[in-house]
């Protein structure tokens, strides 16, 4: 975002993304989708695993 701040001559990231946030309607469902997916991802890896039967 900083990149493309300077690149259009904005001040700073803010005013860029006041200006442009509404060209992105469904980023907050993405952004809660990935976060989602990387805790249940996370959840699956730290469950321990059941030891089979010996």
């Amino acid at each position: 975002m900083k990149t493309v701040s300077e690149r259009l001559g904005h001040t700073n990231a803010a005013m860029t993304l006041n200006i442009y946030t509404h060209l992105w309607p469904d980023s907050e469902e993405r952004t809660r989708a990935a976060v989602d997916k990387a805790y249940a991802d996370r959840t699956d890896r730290d469950e321990p695993q059941a030891e089979a039967a010996a």
